[in-house]
């Protein structure tokens, strides 16, 4: 696909609408944050804006429409107790391009998601063969992918800038079953096992993978009632560490991230963990 001759850059895209601008200065007044690490997320932002040959009036709809959508959400789980899906299991999702603008726009006004990407960065060390399940736009890849020699990526509907934007990595489009023989020394499970109405499944399915030393990141969410979550993690987490030590892992570094709301608090939260294999030597 060509790209667009001159598509206006996402930063030009905040500065013109009041709310992203808002949104995008307390991000950037926020502890911490690493106006390096800002920087890649802006310019990768261009890049797929780029690609998609964007305009304006795409990318503020796609997130605008997104807001709108979670406030509303928001406001019935507070009343009902239920996720989006529970209350209509036929939902309508938005498409693979608008999603990925969702995401990658997270990053640029969100603390709790910059934040993600700040412990990606942090907590990622040198691998030989790195795993991620679930791509989205590709930027978690994009923030890894310097330390790794190699990578594989699965999920069920790519989108095709990740090929344009990572040629080394070996993507898959189809699920993940834990099958075969390659070992990986760092699995990702970046913002996806609230999608699965079974997670534990996805996780014994990266145990039979994972390297006698390696190491699994994850992310869980709570109380956050976005359009495609399907299961709400407990706040305290007990009941789910003590799943985690039954299949074998074993906690080497974690940290809740508290979501800020402009009006209401329900308390939502993701926890970043990174585990090891029980009985495994610790890094």
């Amino acid at each position: 696909m060509p790209p667009a001759k001159h598509p206006q850059a996402i930063q030009e895209i905040i500065r013109d609408n009041r709310l992203f601008e808002l949104l995008h200065e307390g991000l950037k007044a926020s502890d911490p944050c690493d106006p390096a690490l800002l920087d890649r997320l802006l310019q990768y932002t261009n890049a797929y804006i780029t690609y998609h040959a964007l305009g304006p009036e795409q990318v503020t709809g796609y997130y605008r429409d997104y807001i709108k959508e979670y406030n509303r959400d928001v406001k019935a789980f507070m009343r009902e107790g239920e996720y989006p899906l529970e209350r209509d299991p036929q939902r309508e999702m938005p498409g693979r391009q608008a999603y990925s603008i969702i995401l990658l726009l997270s990053t640029l006004l969100t603390a709790h998601r910059f934040r993600i990407m700040q412990l990606i960065c942090e907590q990622t060390e040198a691998m030989e063969h790195g795993l991620f399940i679930g791509c989205g736009p590709g930027i978690e890849i994009e923030l890894v992918k310097g330390k790794a020699q190699g990578l594989t990526a699965y999920d069920l509907d790519i989108d095709p800038f990740l090929s344009h934007a990572h040629p080394s990595v070996d993507f898959r489009n189809t699920f993940f079953d834990g099958s075969g023989e390659t070992r990986y020394d760092t699995i990702y499970l970046i913002e996806i096992l609230e999608h699965l109405s079974d997670p534990l499944a996805l996780l014994e399915s990266c145990k039979k993978v994972l390297a006698p030393n390696g190491r699994l990141h994850l992310t869980t969410a709570t109380n956050l009632p976005q359009f495609d979550h399907r299961y709400n993690f407990e706040p305290s987490h007990e009941a789910f560490e003590a799943q985690l030590g039954g299949m074998g892992f074993e906690t080497r570094f974690k940290e809740d991230i508290e979501h800020a709301y402009m009006t209401t608090d329900i308390e939502a939260r993701n926890r970043y963990y990174v585990l090891g294999s029980s009985g495994s030597c610790a890094d």
